[in-house]
Parts: C-alpha cells; sequence; structure tokens
C-alpha cells in the first residue's frame, strides 16, 4: 500500500513539473480608446509568428503561421503560442482610418512581450497615460486608438484620395 501511494505521488509530482512545458505561452492582445481607456470589442486582430532558422533554435513541425482573432467585450484577444514560441512576432489591427488614429503594426520580441508586456504606441505624454488601464501587463500587446478630432473627421473624406 505505501509502495503504491509513493508512486501515486511521483506520477503526480512528475506530470506537474513536466506539464507547464507541454502547454504554449497564451499572449493577450487588447485595444482601448486612448481618450477614456473604454475597450474596443469586435476588432480583427492578426498575430503572425515569424520563425527564423537564424534566430530560433527549434522550429515546430505543424503551427499555424498567422492568427486571427476578433476582440470580445472586454477588447481583448487570446492567442496560443506554439512550443517553443518564436523568438520574433508580428501584430496587426486593420483600423477603420475614418475614425480612428494608430500606429496599429508592430514587430516585436516574443521574450519582451511574456516578460514585460507591450503598450502601442508608447505614450508621449506619461502624465496623461499614468492610469493601469494604460499600461500593458506581462503577456500583453496593449493597442491605443485614439478618436479622430472633429476637424479630422470632417477634412478625412478630402484627403483619403
Amino acid at each position: 500500500m505505501t509502495n503504491k501511494r509513493y508512486f501515486r505521488f511521483l506520477s503526480w509530482l512528475l506530470l506537474l513539473w513536466i506539464s507547464p512545458s507541454c502547454f504554449g505561452q497564451v499572449i493577450r492582445v487588447r485595444i482601448i480608446n486612448g481618450e477614456n481607456g473604454h475597450p474596443l470589442p469586435k476588432q480583427q486582430v492578426s498575430v503572425t509568428l515569424l520563425y527564423d532558422k537564424k534566430y530560433d533554435k527549434e522550429i515546430p513541425a505543424k503551427y499555424d503561421a498567422v492568427l486571427n482573432r476578433e476582440t470580445d467585450a472586454n477588447g481583448k484577444a487570446h492567442f496560443k503560442l506554439p512550443e517553443p514560441p518564436p523568438v520574433h512576432f508580428s501584430a496587426l489591427v486593420p483600423v477603420d482610418w475614418s475614425r480612428w488614429k494608430c500606429a496599429c503594426g508592430i514587430l516585436g520580441s516574443t521574450d519582451d512581450l511574456i516578460q514585460k508586456g507591450i503598450m502601442w504606441p508608447e505614450p508621449t505624454n506619461k502624465s496623461k497615460n499614468s492610469d493601469a488601464l494604460f499600461m500593458a501587463a506581462p503577456g500583453e500587446i496593449l493597442f491605443v486608438f485614439h478618436p479622430l478630432t472633429f476637424f479630422e473627421r470632417v477634412f478625412y473624406p478630402l484627403l483619403k484620395d
């Protein structure tokens, strides 16, 4: 009875020790309105996994190079990275230029994303964006959209062609 219990304990311990390496890292993309911090739902988000033999020691045999999602009611989209994750990635949010200003594409380091998080574009006015709502958490890409001003909306149809 004791050996059986000991074997069961070792089996669970081994399973718990190995399990984190069996599952890919989950990253999140969050999109907010830069004026009020409200989430922007139903935005298309694309994350491209940029594996390269020059930088990546190991490339998975099967993986989707381009992952597409739509943000939920909280302005968030979740993506599961394959194991091992790529050294670099790109993320893109197609934007309605008639309503929003945004640098909505980024090329980044997966390590930076997982360890620190990435806010894009980086804030120019630190005092305005000091709220935790305007900060990216580890494993998160935060895109900040800014609505067009009244004059930008009026002149947009004239400038788009």
